[in-house]
């Protein structure tokens, strides 16, 4: 004997199988966008060992960590650099503009 609930699960069995079939092979699109930094950098050559970099008057680290390829990323516009030495001695001095690609900084 049939109970009333056995009809509609057989039917949902039979129902199950085939409408899942096309969704499993279905998967929402992924996209990543990945977007260059386009803000301007600078790169530093020829600074002595223990240096320090200074943009606009605030240091910015060792000033060997700026050398090719590592950049630091600043924003478009004009800048002071100095480069300085352990002791805070001004060994090098320039106002750079920036806009958008590395301005690499020659110390002497």
């Amino acid at each position: 004997m049939k109970t009333p609930m056995t009809l509609p699960l057989r039917l949902l069995a039979l129902l199950a199988v085939p409408l899942s079939a096309p969704l499993s092979g279905c998967a929402m699109p992924s996209t990543v966008v990945r977007t260059p930094d386009s803000r301007p950098s600078l790169s530093i050559v020829g600074a002595p060992p223990g240096a320090v970099l200074l943009v606009d008057g605030r240091s910015s680290g060792p000033a060997l960590a700026y050398e090719p390829p590592h950049v630091l990323m600043v924003e478009p516009g004009t800048h002071q650099i100095d480069i300085a030495d352990a002791s805070g001695r001004i060994l090098y001095s320039q106002k750079v503009f920036v806009e958008s690609e590395t301005k690499t900084i020659q110390v002497h």
